[in-house]
Protein backbone atom coordinates (compact mmCIF):
# COMPACT_ATOMS: atom_id res chain seq x y z
CA UNK A 1 0.00 0.00 0.00
CA UNK A 2 1.59 3.29 -1.10
CA UNK A 3 1.57 6.51 0.92
CA UNK A 4 -1.21 8.11 -1.15
CA UNK A 5 -3.58 5.22 -0.47
CA UNK A 6 -2.67 5.28 3.22
CA UNK A 7 -3.50 8.98 3.41
CA UNK A 8 -6.78 8.32 1.63
CA UNK A 9 -7.76 5.58 4.07
CA UNK A 10 -6.73 7.74 7.02
CA UNK A 11 -8.82 10.63 5.70
CA UNK A 12 -11.86 8.36 5.34
CA UNK A 13 -11.41 7.01 8.87
CA UNK A 14 -11.04 10.50 10.36
CA UNK A 15 -14.06 11.77 8.41
CA UNK A 16 -16.22 8.90 9.65
CA UNK A 17 -15.05 9.49 13.22
CA UNK A 18 -15.92 13.19 13.00
CA UNK A 19 -19.31 12.33 11.52
CA UNK A 20 -20.08 9.87 14.32
CA UNK A 21 -18.99 12.35 17.01
CA UNK A 22 -21.08 15.10 15.44
CA UNK A 23 -24.20 12.96 15.22
CA UNK A 24 -23.72 11.62 18.75
CA UNK A 25 -23.29 15.14 20.13
CA UNK A 26 -26.35 16.38 18.28
CA UNK A 27 -28.47 13.52 19.61
CA UNK A 28 -27.13 13.99 23.13
CA UNK A 29 -27.75 17.73 23.17
CA UNK A 30 -31.15 17.25 21.59
CA UNK A 31 -32.06 14.69 24.23
CA UNK A 32 -31.15 17.13 26.98
CA UNK A 33 -32.66 20.31 25.63
CA UNK A 34 -35.63 19.11 23.61
CA UNK A 35 -38.81 19.07 25.63
CA UNK A 36 -41.80 17.26 24.13
CA UNK A 37 -45.14 19.01 24.06
CA UNK A 38 -47.19 18.57 27.19
CA UNK A 39 -50.37 18.14 25.17
CA UNK A 40 -50.90 16.38 21.87
CA UNK A 41 -52.70 18.03 19.00
CA UNK A 42 -56.47 18.29 19.13
CA UNK A 43 -57.02 15.70 16.39
CA UNK A 44 -54.69 13.20 18.06
CA UNK A 45 -56.44 13.77 21.38
CA UNK A 46 -59.80 12.96 19.82
CA UNK A 47 -58.46 9.72 18.36
CA UNK A 48 -56.76 8.65 21.59
CA UNK A 49 -59.88 9.33 23.60
CA UNK A 50 -62.23 7.46 21.28
CA UNK A 51 -60.23 4.59 19.75
CA UNK A 52 -61.44 2.53 22.69
CA UNK A 53 -64.25 4.30 24.46
CA UNK A 54 -67.29 2.10 25.20
CA UNK A 55 -69.03 5.14 26.68
CA UNK A 56 -69.05 6.95 23.33
CA UNK A 57 -70.45 4.32 21.00
CA UNK A 58 -70.84 6.61 17.98
CA UNK A 59 -67.15 7.52 17.79
CA UNK A 60 -65.31 4.52 19.19
CA UNK A 61 -63.92 1.63 17.16
CA UNK A 62 -63.37 -0.58 20.23
CA UNK A 63 -59.71 -0.89 19.22
CA UNK A 64 -57.17 -0.68 22.03
CA UNK A 65 -54.52 -0.07 19.38
CA UNK A 66 -55.13 3.52 18.28
CA UNK A 67 -52.97 3.06 15.18
CA UNK A 68 -55.18 0.23 13.90
CA UNK A 69 -58.25 2.36 14.63
CA UNK A 70 -56.83 5.18 12.53
CA UNK A 71 -55.69 2.96 9.67
CA UNK A 72 -58.83 0.86 9.30
CA UNK A 73 -61.59 3.02 10.74
CA UNK A 74 -60.99 6.76 10.95
CA UNK A 75 -59.06 6.90 7.64
CA UNK A 76 -59.87 3.47 6.26
CA UNK A 77 -60.44 4.54 2.65
CA UNK A 78 -56.83 5.71 2.42
CA UNK A 79 -55.63 2.30 3.56
CA UNK A 80 -57.76 0.46 1.01
CA UNK A 81 -56.30 2.58 -1.78
CA UNK A 82 -52.79 1.95 -0.43
CA UNK A 83 -53.48 -1.78 -0.52
CA UNK A 84 -54.73 -1.44 -4.08
CA UNK A 85 -51.55 0.44 -5.02
CA UNK A 86 -49.45 -2.51 -3.82
CA UNK A 87 -51.55 -4.87 -5.93
CA UNK A 88 -51.29 -2.64 -9.00
CA UNK A 89 -47.52 -2.40 -8.51
CA UNK A 90 -47.15 -6.19 -8.39
CA UNK A 91 -49.39 -6.53 -11.44
CA UNK A 92 -47.37 -3.90 -13.31
CA UNK A 93 -44.11 -5.67 -12.54
CA UNK A 94 -45.63 -8.91 -13.80
CA UNK A 95 -46.67 -7.30 -17.08
CA UNK A 96 -43.34 -5.54 -17.62
CA UNK A 97 -41.27 -8.63 -16.86
CA UNK A 98 -43.46 -11.00 -18.80
CA UNK A 99 -44.60 -13.10 -15.87
CA UNK A 100 -41.55 -15.34 -15.82
CA UNK A 101 -41.36 -19.09 -16.30
CA UNK A 102 -39.32 -21.34 -14.06
CA UNK A 103 -36.89 -23.28 -16.25
CA UNK A 104 -35.34 -25.41 -13.53
CA UNK A 105 -31.88 -23.96 -14.10
CA UNK A 106 -31.51 -22.60 -10.59
CA UNK A 107 -32.67 -23.15 -7.06
CA UNK A 108 -32.93 -26.94 -7.37
CA UNK A 109 -30.87 -27.79 -4.31
CA UNK A 110 -31.73 -27.17 -0.69
CA UNK A 111 -29.35 -26.72 2.22
CA UNK A 112 -29.50 -30.17 3.74
CA UNK A 113 -31.59 -31.91 6.42
CA UNK A 114 -30.05 -30.19 9.45
CA UNK A 115 -30.68 -26.69 8.13
CA UNK A 116 -34.07 -27.83 6.87
CA UNK A 117 -35.16 -29.11 10.28
CA UNK A 118 -33.98 -25.94 12.02
CA UNK A 119 -35.77 -23.83 9.43
CA UNK A 120 -39.02 -25.71 10.00
CA UNK A 121 -38.87 -24.77 13.67
CA UNK A 122 -38.18 -21.12 12.82
CA UNK A 123 -41.00 -21.14 10.26
CA UNK A 124 -43.44 -22.55 12.80
CA UNK A 125 -42.54 -19.92 15.38
CA UNK A 126 -42.70 -17.14 12.78
CA UNK A 127 -46.13 -18.27 11.59
CA UNK A 128 -47.47 -18.27 15.14
CA UNK A 129 -46.10 -14.79 15.81
CA UNK A 130 -47.34 -13.47 12.46
CA UNK A 131 -50.91 -14.67 12.90
CA UNK A 132 -50.89 -13.53 16.52
CA UNK A 133 -49.78 -10.08 15.34
CA UNK A 134 -52.61 -9.98 12.80
CA UNK A 135 -55.32 -11.34 15.09
CA UNK A 136 -54.32 -9.10 18.00
CA UNK A 137 -53.56 -6.10 15.81
CA UNK A 138 -56.48 -4.16 17.30
CA UNK A 139 -55.37 -4.93 20.86
CA UNK A 140 -51.58 -4.69 20.85
CA UNK A 141 -48.91 -3.01 18.68
CA UNK A 142 -48.80 -4.55 15.24
CA UNK A 143 -51.41 -5.09 12.59
CA UNK A 144 -52.02 -6.49 9.15
CA UNK A 145 -49.02 -5.08 7.29
CA UNK A 146 -46.52 -6.08 9.97
CA UNK A 147 -47.97 -9.59 10.10
CA UNK A 148 -47.88 -9.81 6.31
CA UNK A 149 -44.19 -8.96 6.24
CA UNK A 150 -43.55 -11.68 8.83
CA UNK A 151 -45.41 -14.20 6.70
CA UNK A 152 -43.44 -13.11 3.64
CA UNK A 153 -40.25 -13.65 5.65
CA UNK A 154 -41.28 -17.30 5.91
CA UNK A 155 -41.24 -17.51 2.11
CA UNK A 156 -37.94 -15.62 1.91
CA UNK A 157 -36.39 -18.14 4.31
CA UNK A 158 -37.98 -21.26 2.86
CA UNK A 159 -37.08 -20.65 -0.79
CA UNK A 160 -33.27 -20.84 -0.40
CA UNK A 161 -33.40 -23.52 2.30
CA UNK A 162 -35.78 -25.98 0.63
CA UNK A 163 -35.25 -24.85 -3.02
CA UNK A 164 -37.78 -23.56 -5.52
CA UNK A 165 -38.17 -27.03 -7.01
CA UNK A 166 -39.24 -28.48 -3.66
CA UNK A 167 -41.72 -25.65 -3.09
CA UNK A 168 -43.24 -26.11 -6.53
CA UNK A 169 -43.42 -29.86 -5.91
CA UNK A 170 -45.74 -29.08 -2.98
CA UNK A 171 -48.13 -27.45 -5.43
CA UNK A 172 -47.36 -23.84 -4.51
CA UNK A 173 -47.34 -21.84 -7.75
CA UNK A 174 -46.78 -18.13 -8.07
CA UNK A 175 -49.93 -17.78 -10.19
CA UNK A 176 -51.96 -19.11 -7.27
CA UNK A 177 -50.32 -16.52 -5.03
CA UNK A 178 -51.27 -13.71 -7.40
CA UNK A 179 -54.88 -14.84 -7.75
CA UNK A 180 -55.16 -15.28 -3.99
CA UNK A 181 -53.83 -11.74 -3.62
CA UNK A 182 -56.66 -10.51 -5.85
CA UNK A 183 -59.11 -12.46 -3.71
CA UNK A 184 -57.86 -10.80 -0.51
CA UNK A 185 -58.37 -7.36 -2.05
CA UNK A 186 -61.88 -8.32 -3.14
CA UNK A 187 -62.67 -9.50 0.40
CA UNK A 188 -61.33 -6.24 1.86
CA UNK A 189 -63.61 -4.29 -0.47
CA UNK A 190 -66.50 -6.61 0.43
CA UNK A 191 -66.03 -5.86 4.13
CA UNK A 192 -65.97 -2.15 3.28
CA UNK A 193 -69.25 -2.42 1.35
CA UNK A 194 -70.93 -4.78 3.82
CA UNK A 195 -72.75 -2.00 5.72
CA UNK A 196 -74.34 -0.76 2.49
CA UNK A 197 -75.35 -4.26 1.40
CA UNK A 198 -76.87 -5.14 4.77
CA UNK A 199 -78.90 -1.93 4.95
CA UNK A 200 -79.78 -1.83 1.26
CA UNK A 201 -83.53 -2.18 1.82
CA UNK A 202 -83.92 -0.42 5.13
CA UNK A 203 -81.83 1.94 7.19
CA UNK A 204 -78.77 4.07 6.58
CA UNK A 205 -75.13 3.07 6.56
CA UNK A 206 -71.77 4.26 5.30
CA UNK A 207 -68.93 2.69 3.38
CA UNK A 208 -66.49 1.09 5.84
CA UNK A 209 -68.82 1.79 8.75
CA UNK A 210 -67.63 -0.11 11.78
CA UNK A 211 -69.83 0.82 14.74
CA UNK A 212 -73.11 2.68 15.19
CA UNK A 213 -73.31 6.32 14.16
CA UNK A 214 -75.75 9.09 14.94
CA UNK A 215 -77.66 8.45 11.71
CA UNK A 216 -77.09 4.69 11.43
CA UNK A 217 -77.66 1.76 13.76
CA UNK A 218 -75.49 -0.64 11.75
CA UNK A 219 -72.66 -2.18 13.75
CA UNK A 220 -70.20 -5.02 13.31
CA UNK A 221 -69.41 -7.21 16.35
CA UNK A 222 -67.56 -5.11 18.91
CA UNK A 223 -66.82 -7.93 21.34
CA UNK A 224 -65.82 -11.59 21.25
CA UNK A 225 -67.03 -12.95 24.57
CA UNK A 226 -65.23 -10.56 26.96
CA UNK A 227 -62.50 -9.37 24.54
CA UNK A 228 -62.83 -6.31 22.28
CA UNK A 229 -63.10 -7.41 18.65
CA UNK A 230 -63.15 -3.92 17.13
CA UNK A 231 -65.59 -4.96 14.43
CA UNK A 232 -64.21 -4.51 10.93
CA UNK A 233 -60.71 -3.64 12.20
CA UNK A 234 -60.14 -7.29 13.13
CA UNK A 235 -61.13 -8.55 9.68
CA UNK A 236 -59.16 -5.86 7.85
CA UNK A 237 -55.98 -6.72 9.76
CA UNK A 238 -56.30 -10.41 8.97
CA UNK A 239 -57.04 -9.87 5.28
CA UNK A 240 -54.29 -7.27 4.93
CA UNK A 241 -51.76 -9.67 6.46
CA UNK A 242 -52.62 -12.34 3.91
CA UNK A 243 -52.67 -9.83 1.05
CA UNK A 244 -49.21 -8.44 1.85
CA UNK A 245 -47.72 -11.90 2.40
CA UNK A 246 -49.09 -13.19 -0.90
CA UNK A 247 -47.91 -10.14 -2.84
CA UNK A 248 -44.36 -10.19 -1.48
CA UNK A 249 -44.04 -13.97 -1.82
CA UNK A 250 -45.22 -13.74 -5.42
CA UNK A 251 -42.65 -11.03 -6.14
CA UNK A 252 -39.85 -13.20 -4.72
CA UNK A 253 -40.82 -16.21 -6.83
CA UNK A 254 -41.14 -14.01 -9.90
CA UNK A 255 -37.63 -12.63 -9.47
CA UNK A 256 -36.24 -16.14 -8.97
CA UNK A 257 -37.93 -17.35 -12.13
CA UNK A 258 -36.53 -14.44 -14.10
CA UNK A 259 -33.08 -15.24 -12.74
CA UNK A 260 -33.45 -18.86 -13.83
CA UNK A 261 -33.79 -17.73 -17.45
CA UNK A 262 -30.17 -16.64 -17.54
Amino acid sequence: MDSAEKRKNMLIAVSLSILMLTLSSALYIGGIWFQPLIRVRALAEIVLRNAYNPWNTTLTSYSLNAVSAIIWDYRGLDTIFETAVLLVSITGVTVLLGGGRYTGNGGNHGMGPVVGFSTKLVVLITLLIAFSTAIHGHLTPGGGFQAGVMLAAVAALSIPVFSVKAIYAKGLKKEALLYSRYLMLVLIIAVALLPLMVTLKAGNAYIMQNQVKDASTFSLPAWFIDTPLAGSVFFYNLLEALAVALALSYAMLLLIELGSRR
